[in-house]
């Protein structure tokens, strides 16, 4: 590690909590899939869609935000991201409608994309060569 860096376990432990809350929000709403097809009255094939659209805005912007934070600082994408999500995921309770829900939905994929680009990127940045791999394994 760097010698401005002596807090290697606890930038790894930030890390990886903002690439988990980014990653759980794929499997988190499964189970309760039914109850919003209830409350919006939606088929199951649109309730896949809300699933879909994380997943395709985390990816897209996951390999996107990596060279953006060359330009602008993985530290400023990582705040940018946590407070995207943050919101994003405050907006799903205020979502009335399948069309609110899916766009609040793609928000927050686009918001855990950033997190998780920026922070593989960051430890990049942050851990010596000999220590990426292990790194990135928690990351």
């Amino acid at each position: 590690m760097r010698a401005q860096n002596s807090h290697p376990y606890l930038v790894l432990f930030a890390l990886w909590l903002m690439v988990f809350s980014a990653s759980s929000q794929v499997i988190i709403i499964s189970p309760i899939l039914p109850r919003i097809g209830e409350e919006l009255q939606i088929t199951e094939a649109l309730l896949g869609w809300l699933v879909t659209s994380y997943a395709v805005l985390l990816s897209i912007f996951a390999l996107i935000i990596g060279p953006i934070s060359d330009k602008v600082g993985r530290r400023i994408v990582l705040m940018a991201g946590s407070g995207a999500m943050a919101v994003a995921l405050a907006l799903h309770a205020a979502a009335t409608s399948f069309e609110s829900l899916l766009i609040v939905r793609a928000m927050a994929g686009a918001a855990g994309g950033m997190l998780s680009g920026a922070a593989v990127s960051y430890v990049g940045d942050y851990f010596p060569y000999n220590r990426r791999g292990w790194a990135n394994g928690w990351v």
